[in-house]
């Protein structure tokens, strides 16, 4: 590319292009610093040998002292922790323990998920996405919208989890003045979030990133398409020789083989990402719907005490915070929604290849077969074989969540009946 061209507006970079780099050091210092040193978003700069032994030593001791030590310690003090006068208030701590317990069972999972998969995740997974990067990059022409919506859905991640941490350190300050241990419990819930989301983020810039290739891959699928449109009236109306024909069909198979590499490659990332993840993502299910919980039963409190003081306050927080948090879910859910519409786009647009049948030769019939049966092999993975990963289960959590918050109100209900 010439430099009038890089220069011109159509070719001019987006900020995120710009600063892309940035955003991704940003993320590995994140990741670090959470113990996750197996995430690296930029593997084209590695870090030298003796830094990464020192960081993956942080991460363990890191990790031990966030399944081990720390519960021991919180476990000794428990009666101090839930200690209070306010049978209402016990209650509301009761559902802040169970949702720092599940992301305790979180990082349990997550840290013995790590060790099995370190390679994987480190190398495997890291590097393939890495080479499609490279070779649509190289390769792809097209329209820039399916860069500009990965653009945007990295934009909305990286707020919203900025907008998560500002949130959850004013709950740690709304509850500073209350009793000390509770304080401490309240940044441990802040560490072992901050530990699990870092898994989460990177699954969700893999299934970005795999969205990102079927939509660019289904643009140049687009592109062919209209290419054999073109030598389906060359051939109609009897223009060109034969040898020109065969030649242009020859050149059709050889870059619909090619895009039918591409799309095992993005399948397997695909499926990988999920076996990696799965166990985490479903950590991930759980403390939604306690989430979600805690956010309908602190609102239920505000709106039954009518308090305007300091009390009314970390209520607000933990609310808005747990809203912060449902939409953080169902943006990951969105994006696999998203997949699989993409892939279902897809094979409509491999069907309209068929409608050329005098025009295809044996090579580009086999093609396309193969092409077409790929497509129909693929299923969508599941968390544990179990769940798919999709607003359905979002909707599931926010019923279940809504169930159990009826039952909370009728505790709640009795608790101020028994006074």
């Amino acid at each position: 590319m010439s430099e009038k061209e890089a220069s011109s507006p159509g070719k001019r970079k987006s900020f995120w292009e710009r600063h892309e780099h940035k955003f991704y050091k940003y993320g590995n210092i994140y990741a670090n610093m959470c113990g996750q040193v197996m995430i690296d978003y930029m593997p084209q700069a590695p870090l030298q040998g003796p830094l990464k032994k020192l960081l993956i030593v942080y991460s363990h001791v890191l990790s031990l002292m966030l399944i081990v030590v720390v519960p021991c310690y919180f476990g000794y003090n428990y009666r101090q922790l839930m200690a209070t006068i306010d049978r209402r208030m016990q209650l509301v701590l009761y559902v802040s323990f169970a949702n720092t317990l599940i992301k305790y069972a979180t990082v349990i999972v997550a840290y013995m998920a790590n060790m099995l998969h370190f390679k994987a995740i480190n190398h495997r997974c890291t590097w393939k996405r890495a080479r499609l990067e490279s070779n649509f990059a190289a390769n792809y022409h097209g329209p820039r919208s399916p860069k500009r919506r990965f653009e945007l859905f990295m934009y909305y991640k990286f707020g919203l989890i900025n907008v998560l941490m500002i949130l959850q350190v004013c709950g740690i300050f709304a509850v500073a003045d209350a009793v000390k241990l509770r304080t401490q419990f309240a940044i441990y819930s802040f560490v072992l979030w901050n530990y699990t989301e870092n898994m989460a983020n990177y699954f969700y810039y893999i299934n970005s990133s795999v969205l990102k290739y079927l939509r660019q891959l289904h643009q140049k699928l687009n592109s062919l398409l209209g290419h054999v449109q073109q030598l389906s009236k060359v051939r109609r109306n009897g223009r060109g020789g034969r040898g020109m024909f065969m030649f242009n069909c020859c050149q059709l198979c050889d870059q619909l083989s090619l895009l039918r590499q591409r799309f095992a490659e993005i399948h397997d990332l695909h499926v990988e990402s999920f076996r990696m993840h799965q166990l985490q993502l479903i950590g991930l299910m759980l403390t939604t719907l306690i989430n979600n919980l805690t956010n309908l039963f602190t609102i239920f409190n505000l709106l039954a005490t009518h308090s305007l003081g300091h009390v009314s306050y970390p209520i607000v927080v933990s609310a808005v915070y747990a809203l912060a948090f449902y939409l953080d879910t169902y943006i990951v859910t969105l994006v696999n929604e998203q997949i699989k519409l993409e892939l279902c786009n897809l094979a409509l647009t491999m069907r309209q290849f068929c409608s050329y049948p005098s025009l295809q030769p044996p090579r580009l019939d086999q093609e396309l077969e193969h092409f077409s049966l790929q497509l129909l092999q693929h299923r969508q993975p599941m968390l544990c074989g179990l769940l798919h990963l999709d607003r359905r289960l979002i909707y599931l959590i926010s019923v279940t969540a809504f169930s159990y918050f009826i039952t909370l109100v009728q505790f709640d209900l009795y608790l101020r009946n028994t006074r």
